[in-house]
């Protein structure tokens, strides 16, 4: 049986904060296994806060949505936004071979879930970006 929740995030740092708290509870009420919680909130940080600070040029509010779905098989997440085009999947690996006073600042989040991910897409349609991440959690 699937179980789904969806939320706003308003482009306001206050917002993401609500919105964590929101699925980390709403991940505990479904049982979620800990590599699908542990993903979804890695995302839902990394995406959001990118949107947040880079997405927009201007101070208008803007709605980011997040859909979550858990089934039998795993964690489908989706979030969306109308910010400025940027695929997640396009930018470059971060060299973790280098010591960590030496690495550039940023590039680790987005890697951590193409890495985590058992399937990352982007779409940049009608002015809006869509990254989903799906999780597997069986076998």
């Amino acid at each position: 049986m699937s179980a789904s929740c969806e939320f706003e995030v308003i482009n306001e740092p206050g917002s993401l904060a609500t919105a964590m708290e929101e699925l980390s509870r709403w991940m505990e009420d479904q049982q979620a296994a800990p590599a699908a919680a542990y993903l979804a909130t890695l995302a839902l940080e990394e995406l959001v806060t990118n949107s947040i600070k880079y997405g927009y040029d201007d101070q208008a509010e803007h709605v980011i949505q997040v859909e979550v779905e858990l089934g039998p098989d795993g964690l489908t997440m989706m979030v969306e936004d109308d910010g400025h085009p940027f695929n997640p999947l396009e930018q470059m690996e971060p060299d973790t071979n280098l010591p960590i006073e030496e690495r550039p600042i940023g590039g680790l989040g987005l890697h951590l879930l193409r890495k985590l991910s058992d399937r990352m897409e982007y779409v940049w349609k009608n002015g809006r970006n869509r990254v989903t991440l799906q999780k597997k959690t069986t076998a």
